[in-house]
C-alpha cells in the first residue's frame, strides 16, 4: 500500500473514532445532511474490520438524577390552646385524624385533617361556614356524625351532639363546643419530624414540626436536563439495595438562589410497602425524557464525519452511504438515509 493510500485510509478512521466519542458525550444533535460518497479512500474489504446490523426499533433519551428518599420537608405544626405542655409526641410519631397531638394541662389536643383552619369558637346553634364543615367531615370519618353532604353542615343538635360523644372519648368535658384553642388542624395525615419544645414549655406556638407520612425522593436534576424533565414523567427509581420501584415526578423547581440554585425533582413512590424500612438513603431515578418510534438505530462508534460536513455509514464492500441522524441515547444513533435499511450490516469502530 503506498504512503499516501495509507494516510487516506488512517484520516477515514481517526474520524470515524472521533465522531463517535464526540456523539457519545454530547448526547443530542442537531440533524445534519451529507450527499452520498464515493468508495475512493475507503479500507479494503479484505481488512478485518468489526461490524454491526442496523435495527430498526424505539429509542430513548434518559435522564439520570441523584438523589434520596426521605419524607420530605418538614413544615412548623401550630398549636393554639393555653396552658403547660405536659405530654409531648415523639419523633417519627403518626399524626392522623383523631390522634392525641400533644396534652396541655393533662388534657389531650386532638387532631383535625382538613384545608381549613378552625378560625373562631364554635359555640352558638345555627353557625354555618367551610370551618363547620371541615369539623363535621372529621366527626363523619371519625364515626360520630351520619354521613353526609359536609358542606351543608351547620351547628345544629346532631353536630353538637357528635362533639359531645367525641369529648366523652378524649375524656374532656362534654360541652359540645369546640374551639381553636381545642384541636390542631393539619392539612393531611403526618409524622412528627423534629420537637422543638419541652415538657412546661407554654403551649401556644409550634412545638415541633411534622412532614409526610409518604416516603419520597428529592433528585437534583442536572443542568443539561433541567427543561427536560416535567411533571407527570414516569420514572424508575433504584434502591441502595438495587431494588427498582416506579414513580412519578411530582413536581419540579429551583432551590436556593443565585449561584447556589439547583433545579429539584420531587418524585412520588408508587409502593410505598416496598420502602416502609426506609427512612433515608441515597437512591438514582431514571426518568425517559424524549423516545423515537419505529427509526432505524446505529451504533454510535459506525458514523464517519465526512470532511466536507455531515456523516455516513460503510457498508461491508466499503461504499459511504450519507445519512441524517436524529437521537442519540445509550450509544446508539437515529440514522436516515438513501439504502439504509434494517438488518443492513455496517462498519464500526472497534
Amino acid at each position: 500500500m503506498s504512503r499516501d493510500r495509507r494516510r487516506r485510509t488512517f484520516a477515514i478512521a481517526a474520524a470515524a473514532v472521533g465522531a463517535a466519542l464526540l456523539l457519545a458525550a454530547g448526547g443530542m444533535v442537531a440533524v445534519t445532511s451529507a450527499t452520498e460518497q464515493s468508495p475512493k479512500g475507503a479500507p479494503s474489504p479484505q481488512t478485518e474490520r468489526a461490524t454491526a446490523v442496523i435495527e430498526r426499533g424505539d429509542l430513548s433519551l434518559t435522564a439520570t438524577l441523584d438523589g434520596s428518599i426521605g419524607f420530605g420537608a418538614a413544615e412548623p405544626v401550630s398549636v393554639k390552646a393555653k396552658g403547660t405542655i405536659t405530654w409531648l409526641p415523639a419523633p417519627g410519631s403518626d399524626l392522623g385524624r383523631g390522634a392525641t397531638a400533644l396534652r396541655v394541662d393533662d388534657r389531650p389536643v386532638p387532631v383535625l385533617i382538613g384545608k381549613t383552619a378552625l378560625y373562631r369558637p364554635l359555640t352558638s346553634w345555627g353557625m354555618t361556614g367551610a370551618d363547620v364543615s371541615m369539623v363535621a367531615e372529621n366527626l363523619m370519618e371519625l364515626g360520630y356524625l351520619r354521613r353526609a353532604d359536609s358542606k351543608d353542615a351547620r351547628t345544629n343538635g346532631a353536630f353538637r351532639t357528635a362533639v359531645r360523644a367525641w369529648q366523652t372519648s378524649l375524656g374532656l368535658e362534654r360541652t359540645g363546643d369546640i374551639a381553636p384553642t381545642d384541636v390542631v388542624v393539619l392539612t393531611a395525615d403526618s409524622r412528627v419530624a423534629k420537637v422543638t419544645a419541652r415538657l412546661g414549655d407554654a403551649a401556644t406556638g409550634t412545638p415541633f414540626t411534622a412532614s409526610t407520612t409518604t416516603r419520597i425522593v428529592e433528585a437534583a436534576v442536572p443542568a443539561g436536563d433541567a427543561g427536560l424533565v416535567g411533571a407527570g414523567a414516569a420514572a424508575e427509581i433504584e434502591l441502595p439495595d438495587g431494588r427498582v420501584l416506579k414513580g412519578t415526578i411530582r413536581d419540579v423547581g429551583t432551590a436556593g438562589e443565585g449561584a447556589q440554585s439547583q433545579v429539584r425533582a420531587t418524585v412520588e413512590i408508587a409502593d410505598q410497602k416496598a420502602v416502609a424500612d426506609l427512612d433515608a438513603g441515597a437512591v438514582v431515578v431514571r426518568v425517559v425524557t424524549k423516545t423515537v418510534t419505529d427509526v432505524l438505530i446505529a451504533p454510535v462508534p459506525a458514523l464517519i464525519a465526512l470532511a466536507e460536513g455531515g456523516y455516513a455509514l460503510q457498508d461491508e464492500s466499503g461504499r459511504l452511504h450519507a445519512v441524517t441522524i436524529g437521537l442519540i441515547a445509550d450509544g446508539r444513533v437515529e440514522v436516515a438515509g438513501d439504502g439504509i435499511t434494517a438488518d443492513m450490516t455496517v462498519v464500526t469502530a472497534r
